[in-house]
């Protein structure tokens, strides 16, 4: 729970003073078995170390995922301001990245972007993430949309991480940007679309009115397993 609060924090810091967060992730392909070693890893090398700014992510990929990927390693920072306050040593850092290797199978699509509009919920409880990539022809309608969508419709999005960004390096199947939401499982996801649609219609009709012009490309989801 420290983390998630540190992290929410951290984002309402980045909200009021306009410091604009990336993001950079690459999927895998794990051993079979290997997800319980690899988190032990990432615990070992992580143990102790401070980053000067947001996190790294293990999540495992669950509907969606493509070509047999079984995981993605997610890092998010504040721009110009990234990696650890004190650096690893080299020998430390190339045992780990040598460990990771004998543990994977194969190394997937790596892709990088930006953070334009997030609320944080709690993830010990919503460690499931819906993500859609999309085409959208105006950022800022589609921020103002998702905002008073999650407003008007707050008790459906009570705990939920909601989250709208860019696709800047290796866009996926042409999108230009994508949006997630958070739940417990697939049983909550689908019980938000239907919450939306019946007990939420006229914030939610609103919310497509007025996000502007959106093109679906694809959508996924993953379980957030470690957060460092």
């Amino acid at each position: 729970m420290k983390k998630i609060i540190i992290l929410l924090l951290l984002f309402v810091g980045v909200s009021a003073i306009g410091q604009q967060m990336g993001f950079n992730y690459v999927e895998i392909t794990a051993e079979e078995n290997a997800e319980k070693a690899i988190a032990e890893l990432f615990d070992s090398y992580m143990e102790g170390k401070d980053r000067k700014s947001g996190n790294i992510f293990l999540e495992r990929l669950r509907h969606g995922g493509e070509n047999g990927r079984t995981h993605r390693i997610v890092w998010i920072w504040e721009l110009d301001n990234g990696g650890f306050v004190e650096e690893p040593g080299e020998n430390e850092s190339k045992a780990f990245w040598r460990g990771l290797r004998t543990l994977v199978d194969s190394w997937g699509e790596a892709r990088a972007g930006r953070i334009l509009n997030v609320r944080f919920g709690d993830e010990e409880k919503n460690s499931s993430i819906h993500i859609w990539d999309i085409k959208a022809s105006d950022e800022e309608a589609f921020i103002a949309a998702q905002n008073t969508l999650v407003e008007e419709a707050s008790s459906a999005f009570e705990d939920r991480l909601v989250g709208f960004g860019t696709y800047d390096v290796n866009t996926p199947n042409g999108a230009t940007h994508w949006f997630l939401v958070s739940g417990e499982d697939i049983n909550d996801h689908l019980s938000l679309y239907n919450a939306l649609r019946k007990e939420h219609e006229n914030a939610f009709s609103k919310y497509f009115k007025n996000r502007g012009e959106v093109e679906y490309a694809q959508d996924f989801m993953v379980k957030r397993i470690k957060t460092y």
